[in-house]
C-alpha cells in the first residue's frame, strides 16, 4: 500500500517538473474490504395463506425460501475504493473518492451494477469546513453509522433496519457541507434528484423520469439531475457530539416523491403511491474502556404520504393484505445492542422493533447474536445468526415489496410473511486493506 502511495507521488513529481510547474503535496491510496461468508437462510410461512389474492400473490407475500449459500457482505460490506488528496496550503485540501462494491461470491459488481455505486465525489477542505459535490452518503446515515458497534453488514440491525433505510443510505447529485469543531461535527446536505438506488419498482430498467417515477430505483434514476416536478428532491442534516466514552447523534431526512408508484406486484398498478417521505433518528453510544464493553441504542421515527389505495376487494394487496390506507403513514424504530471485546475475542447483540404508529399495531422484531475472532488486524474470522419475527403485518412485510427496507433481508427476494420469520446463521472471514 505504502508502495503504490509513494509510486503515484513519485509519477506526480516528475509530471510537474517535466511542465516546469509547482505542484502541491499529493497522494492516492487503494483500500478496500473483502467479506464472505458461508450461510443458511430459512423464512418460514406465516398464519395466513392469502390463498384468496390469488398465485402470485400468495407466492410473492407468503412463500417459503430456504438456501445455503456462499454470500457477501453479512459483517461488513465488500468494497475497493481510490482516496485522493492534495494539500494546497493554507488549511486548504482537494480531496476525492471513487469507492464501488463488488459480490465476492460471484465477483459482480454490486449497486445496480455501478462502477462506483458506493460513493463517487469530489470536495475541496477548508479552514471553515469541507464541501463535497457528487454520489454520496446522505446526512442520516451517519447518525446510525457513528454510534453501532457493526461494520454496516447484512446482519447490522441498526444500519440494515428501521429508518436508515433505501431511501437514506446513498444520494445521486449531492452537496454536502461537513464542519468539526472540538467533539462536535455535523454536515448539511441537498440533492436536486437524489436517484435511490434500489429495488422499487418494476419499471427500473429506464431513465427516471417524471413519466415512470423511477427515482425509486431505475439504473440510472438519478443521471438526468433536477426533475420538472421536483421528484427525488432531498435534504437533510446531522450531528454529532462525543464527550470521551459518550457520543450522542441526531439526524434529519426528507424527499419529494411527487406521488411515484410503488410496489408493482403485476403489470403496470402500483401497491400505492408514495408523496413526501421525512426522517429523524437519535442515537448514542457509551464506551466502558477499561471493561471492553460498549452500549448503544437508537430511536428514530419518520413519515410516509401514502395514497391511490383503491377501495375493499379481494385483490387490493395494499388495503387488505397489508392493511394500508390513504394517508401519513408513520413508524417508529428501536434498537438496542452492546459488544464485549476481550483479547482478539469479541461477542456481539442486537435487538430491534419497528412498528406502525397509527396504521393497525403491526411490528417486526429482530434480533443479531455474533462472535469475532481477529487473527490479525486485517484479517477476522466471524459467526452470526439473525432473526427477523413479524407480527400483526408490520413494516417489515409492507415496506419490502416495494424495496424501502425496513428490516434485514439477509439476502431473500421476498419479505419476512406476515406473522412469519426469516432466520440465517453463517460463518465467514473479514479481510481489509
Amino acid at each position: 500500500m505504502q508502495k503504490r502511495v509513494l509510486s503515484s507521488a513519485i509519477a506526480l513529481a516528475l509530471t510537474a517538473l517535466a511542465s516546469g510547474t509547482a505542484l502541491a503535496q499529493s497522494s492516492v491510496t487503494i483500500y478496500g474490504n473483502i467479506d464472505v461468508s458461508v450461510d443458511r437462510v430459512k423464512k418460514e410461512a406465516g398464519k395466513n395463506d392469502f390463498s384468496a389474492l390469488g398465485v402470485q400473490a400468495n407466492t410473492a407475500i407468503n412463500g417459503r425460501q430456504s438456501l445455503t449459500r456462499v454470500g457477501p457482505d453479512m459483517s461488513s460490506q465488500s468494497a475497493l475504493g481510490f482516496r485522493g488528496v492534495e494539500d494546497l496550503g493554507g488549511g486548504y485540501k482537494g480531496n476525492f473518492v471513487l469507492e464501488g462494491q463488488m459480490g465476492i461470491d460471484n465477483g459482480t459488481l454490486l449497486r445496480d451494477g455501478r462502477l462506483f455505486g458506493r460513493q463517487a465525489y469530489a470536495g475541496l477542505t477548508t479552514p471553515f469546513g469541507e464541501i463535497r459535490l457528487g454520489r454520496q452518503y446522505a446526512p442520516i446515515f451517519f447518525s446510525s453509522a457513528v454510534i453501532t458497534t457493526e461494520r454496516f453488514g447484512g446482519t447490522d440491525q441498526f444500519v440494515e433496519s428501521g429508518l436508515t433505510n433505501a431511501l437514506n443510505i446513498r444520494w445521486d447529485n449531492a452537496i454536502t457541507y461537513s464542519a468539526q469543531a472540538g467533539g462536535f461535527r455535523g454536515q448539511l446536505g441537498f440533492s436536486p434528484n437524489a436517484g435511490v438506488a434500489d429495488l422499487v419498482n418494476a419499471q427500473r430498467g429506464g431513465n427516471g423520469s417524471d413519466a415512470n417515477g423511477s427515482i425509486l430505483g431505475g439504473n440510472n434514476s438519478g443521471a438526468s439531475g433536477e426533475k420538472t416536478s421536483g421528484r427525488g428532491r432531498s435534504w437533510g442534516a446531522f450531528g454529532a457530539y462525543n464527550m470521551d466514552a459518550l457520543t450522542v447523534s441526531l439526524g434529519y431526512g426528507a424527499t419529494a416523491f411527487k406521488d411515484v408508484g410503488v410496489g408493482l406486484l403485476t403489470g403496470t398498478t402500483p401497491l400505492f403511491r408514495l408523496g413526501d417521505y421525512d426522517v429523524w433518528n437519535l442515537g448514542a453510544k457509551y464506551v466502558f474502556k477499561e471493561l471492553g464493553l460498549t452500549l448503544n441504542g437508537s430511536f428514530g421515527r419518520a413519515s410516509y404520504d401514502v395514497s391511490g389505495i383503491g377501495a375493499p376487494g379481494p385483490a387490493n394487496v395494499a388495503r387488505n393484505v397489508l392493511g394500508l390506507d390513504n394517508g401519513d403513514l408513520k413508524v417508529s424504530s428501536l434498537v438496542l445492542g452492546g459488544r464485549y471485546e476481550i483479547g482478539a475475542v469479541a461477542f456481539l447483540a442486537q435487538w430491534s422493533e419497528t412498528k406502525f404508529r397509527n396504521e393497525g399495531r403491526g411490528k417486526d422484531h429482530g434480533i443479531t447474536l455474533g462472535a469475532e475472532y481477529s487473527l490479525s488486524k486485517r484479517t477476522t474470522l466471524y459467526t452470526r445468526w439473525a432473526q427477523i419475527k413479524d407480527k400483526g403485518t408490520g413494516p417489515g412485510v409492507v415496506f419490502a415489496l416495494t424495496g424501502i427496507r425496513e428490516v434485514p433481508s439477509f439476502g431473500l427476494s421476498v419479505p419476512p410473511a406476515p406473522d412469519g420469520k426469516v432466520s440465517m446463521f453463517g460463518l465467514g472471514v473479514r479481510h481489509n486493506f
